[in-house]
């Protein structure tokens, strides 16, 4: 196999950063395992008052305290059909769907549409800035992955007319300058956002190393990246990552190492393997 010149070695870095932004343990991909949980019972009768006395909604909830999910969305569905302005009734629902774990998986489209409703019968409502968020997150996340432009601007829409002092609106604006190559942008909202927890706080790093390695910046995404990967040690895109910073700086021995640490994660990184053989051989070629 032929060495990896380094503008290819470049190239699989980015895409193994895009492929993390569109898993599961993605930036915008909180969706998944959101850990700011509702309770139910106190959210859901201080909108639409008097509607929310209705028989069906008063049997979602119901429903719904005692885990009875299939129950709870039928009886939301019965609500919307005869009230299709209560909108507290389709935020209920939408939350249902974002957090419920069905036999098939979660499905995230129902809960976009029953936001998306929401947002339309309450562009003002005690819940606006959480479900645009959610919304957003959500097109960005297909928005990344299906490379469709319109999507990540209206998420950006969303994003920027709710509160932006949440570390999550700006870890969502982050990976939206990425894309747009808005790299400085990007790595200023990256570092405004705090308080994230730790599965965040890795892609927060990884994320910041990236930008600084678009910007040419290589020894600030090095101490950016290392910081990620002291973070999270079993993260094969970290090493990968700071194994490229290591070799556009010439540290080839340094860069070995984190290619190797990489593929002994996961020992099917295809990425890794390549880089490992190529720093190997410049290695070898330096020696001699």
């Amino acid at each position: 196999m032929k060495p990896l010149k380094m503008r290819q070695s470049l190239a699989i870095i980015v895409v193994s950063l895009v492929l993390l932004y569109i898993s599961g343990n993605a930036l915008i991909d909180q969706l998944k395992d959101n850990e700011h949980k509702t309770d139910f019972s106190i959210i859901t009768t201080d909108e639409d008052i008097e509607l929310s006395q209705n028989s069906n909604y008063i049997n979602a909830i119901s429903a719904f305290n005692r885990k009875d999910y299939g129950v709870a969305i039928d009886e939301l569905n019965e609500e919307i059909k005869k009230y299709s302005n209560h909108a507290q009734a389709y935020f209920l629902l939408g939350k249902i769907y974002e957090d419920v774990e069905f036999k098939d998986g979660k499905y995230y489209s129902k809960m976009l549409s029953n936001y998306e409703k929401y947002i339309e019968l309450k562009p003002n409502g005690k819940r606006i800035d959480y479900v645009k968020l959610r919304a957003a997150q959500y097109y960005i996340r297909d928005g990344l992955a299906q490379q469709k432009v319109d999507l990540l601007e209206k998420a950006e829409e969303y994003l920027k007319s709710i509160d932006q002092s949440s570390s999550d609106v700006k870890m969502a604006l982050g990976a939206i300058y990425l894309r747009e190559e808005n790299y400085d942008q990007a790595i200023a909202e990256f570092e405004k956002s705090t308080n994230l927890p730790p599965s965040e706080l890795k892609l927060k790093y990884n994320s910041l190393g990236l930008a600084y390695i678009k910007k040419g910046a290589y020894a600030k995404a090095e101490k950016i990246l290392a910081i990620a990967v002291k973070i999270s040690p079993k993260d094969k895109y970290a090493h990968n990552n700071l194994g490229f910073v290591y070799v556009k700086q010439g540290k080839l021995k340094e860069a070995r190492d984190h290619f190797a640490e990489a593929l002994k994660i996961d020992p099917m990184y295809e990425n890794a393997e390549k880089n490992l053989m190529w720093v190997e051989e410049a290695i070898g070629k330096k020696r001699n």
